[in-house]
């Protein structure tokens, strides 16, 4: 039987691969399935926040929408808003808001051109391509120059129709302001989750690196993202690509090609022992 640790161990992962806007049904499932809630209530709060912030969870405040992540993980409950100039305290257990400050020294002030530029024309592209996604971007210096940091996460919950899907990506940008080129580094990740009369997921986590000209604010960030959106585009076309043959390769190949002893089956052979069989009756 398996000790108490193990059972933490073996939720734990079940929580923390929850489909995306399953997390709380998934919680009500494991905490019935363990011998105490006592198990669960011990990491609840580690647990918690390691989803929240990985799945980049949106929540709403008061001056709009704003993204639960590690890049703007201020402590374990305060995550910086760039966007609204604000930090909230974010409640893991609750799933909720629970307090709003302004940001004071969070924000670095000799950049925030460049990360405000950034941050506009992340807005534009969510509406265009993610209508129902929410974006946050950060900034700071490095010995690189600039580091801008998007983050983008867009989900969809349609329960009647049995599906559900995510889609994060955060992309940091590197230049030197004027000069050079800009270097984005980008990870993707695509959940869908599929549940009618079963249970399929698609997980897949893709690296992309794009390159775009450096040149005044705006100039820049316009620029990047034009290199940002083909890239994901890229990516989209390439997931329909595989669908769309996917009946004639993966599903086939899951298929045994052979029975299990290598031996194709003579058909004719089974036929005529049928019919002996019907004439000796």
């Amino acid at each position: 039987m398996a000790s108490n640790q193990e059972l933490v161990q073996i939720a734990t992962n079940f929580l923390l691969n929850a489909p995306p806007c399953e997390f709380m049904e998934v919680v009500s499932d494991v905490r019935a399935l363990l011998p105490s809630e006592s198990l669960l209530n011990a990491t609840a709060g580690s647990t918690f926040r390691e989803y929240n912030t990985s799945q980049m969870v949106s929540v709403q405040t008061s001056k709009g929408a704003a993204l639960i992540t590690k890049e703007g993980e201020i402590s374990n409950n305060e995550y910086l808003d760039p966007k609204n100039k604000q930090v909230i305290t974010y409640d893991h257990i609750k799933q909720e808001v629970t307090g709003e400050r302004s940001a004071s020294g969070e924000i670095e002030q000799d950049i925030e051109q460049y990360r405000a530029a950034f941050d506009e024309e992340a807005t534009k592209y969510c509406n265009e391509y993610y209508p129902n996604g929410v974006s946050a971007v950060y900034g700071t210096k490095v010995s690189e120059g600039i580091k801008i940091t998007v983050c983008i996460s867009t989900c969809i919950y349609k329960p009647n129709a049995f599906y559900s899907g995510r889609w994060r990506s955060v992309w940091t940008c590197t230049f030197k302001p004027g000069s050079g080129n800009v270097t984005s580094n980008g990870k993707v990740q695509v959940n869908v989750h599929y549940f009618e009369d079963g249970n399929v997921q698609l997980n897949t986590v893709t690296q992309k690196q794009t390159t775009s000209p450096s040149a005044d604010a705006q100039s820049t960030a316009v620029n990047a993202f034009k290199a940002i959106g083909k890239a994901e585009l890229n990516l989209h076309t390439a997931l329909d690509n595989n669908y769309s043959t996917m009946g004639d390769t993966t599903f086939k190949a899951l298929r045994r090609a052979l029975p299990i002893n290598r031996t194709k089956i003579n058909w004719q052979k089974v036929k005529n022992f049928k019919v002996a069989n019907e004439l000796n009756k």
